[in-house]
């Protein structure tokens, strides 16, 4: 009896001991992650300096521009203006310059609506014009497909967007009921609406329209769409909120909300012609006098862009964890405006 007892008692450490581990390698497994910020300075020392001071808490490596009168001045913590990130809804931008220039050629207006590209008889959206998809303002919801399977993927890191095809977002535009139309209300279901309806206006596909109309026109040769499969294996992996490597964010039918990749050498491409050109009156948010901003957000990237018409000039600042660069990036708008910038 008492050999019994001892053996029961062994086989019993022995399985607590091996709850024990499994419970901590779980942890390990699963369990948040430090996030340190990157401390390797690149490109002008001064810029990389406020950069340091300046990165929030919860960043790793950060990439970041001035631009003024068109010269561009790189700096980066672990990371340069070659390095590639996920510029999210910073990509709504593009969608809407894509609006811009198909109103200015004559082929579009502000106020042709979703019926006159797409079918939609009877349905809400059919006299909904895409200015109010530009503005935020059509009463669509935030998001067109958010069931348990997006919500779980939205909250660890993983791609809410993945499987929502195209037709699959015309479908719920057309069955979708609209909320407060004429107030803004902001909608990425309505921006990836908006960019696929330019795309079938065009007779093409969102990715093409975007490449040939914007992207290779400009020579950003280091930005592309995230289409489904794009990302290669061994491109720059963003971190959670809890220090884990998040899921690239590709899109198909959401793509025009935000699936651009990019670097700061190409995101200074894209400011330097955004200065050159009327700013609409939609898309973009307006901060303090005439600047105007956009940022944006993915599983693992987060990014401020900002356009001072004023004064010529832009800042833009990106990092690849869930750290807000809002406030970074108006610190590099403050240091450009000063006569010591860079």
């Amino acid at each position: 009896m008492r050999r019994t007892t001892t053996i029961l008692t062994i086989v019993t450490a022995a399985l607590a001991l091996t709850a024990a581990i499994a419970t901590a390698a779980l942890a390990l497994a699963i369990g948040p992650r430090p996030i340190t910020t990157a401390t390797r300075h690149t490109g002008d020392p001064t810029l990389a300096t406020i950069l340091a001071e300046h990165a929030p808490p919860g960043s790793r490596n950060i990439s970041a521009f001035i631009l003024r009168d068109g010269q561009a001045t790189f700096a980066g913590l672990g990371s340069d203006e070659h390095t590639e990130f996920e510029i999210g809804s910073i990509t709504k931008t593009f969608t809407a310059d894509l609006l811009t220039r198909a109103v200015d050629r004559g082929e579009l207006t502000l106020d042709t609506t979703v019926g006159e590209i797409i079918e939609a008889t009877g349905s809400e959206i059919n006299d909904v014009t895409l200015e109010e998809l530009a503005a935020h303002t059509s009463g669509l919801p935030r998001l067109a497909k958010m069931g348990l399977p997006q919500f779980i993927a939205s909250v660890t890191g993983s791609n809410p967007y993945a499987d929502h095809t195209r037709e699959e977002l015309l479908d719920a535009a057309r069955d979708a009921s609209l909320t407060d139309r004429g107030e803004v209300a902001y909608s990425n279901f309505g921006f990836a609406l908006l960019g696929q309806l330019l795309a079938e206006a065009a007779g093409t596909c969102y990715p093409t329209l975007i490449q040939d109309e914007i992207l290779a026109p400009l020579g950003m040769e280091d930005t592309y769409l995230m289409t489904p499969g794009s990302v290669p294996g061994d491109a720059p992996r963003g971190l959670t909120t809890r220090g884990r490597e998040s899921t690239p964010w590709e899109m198909e039918a959401d793509a025009p909300a935000g699936a651009l990749r990019s670097t700061a050498r190409d995101m200074a491409v894209w400011a330097d012609h955004v200065l050159s050109s009327p700013l609409p009156d939609y898309t973009w948010a307006h901060d303090t006098g005439d600047t105007v901003f956009h940022n944006g957000g993915t599983g693992g990237f987060m990014s401020m862009l900002l356009i001072d018409p004023s004064t010529n000039t832009a800042t833009f600042a990106i990092t690849d964890t869930n750290a807000g660069m809002e406030d970074l990036g108006r610190v590099l708008l403050d240091h450009a405006r000063t006569k010591e910038a860079v």
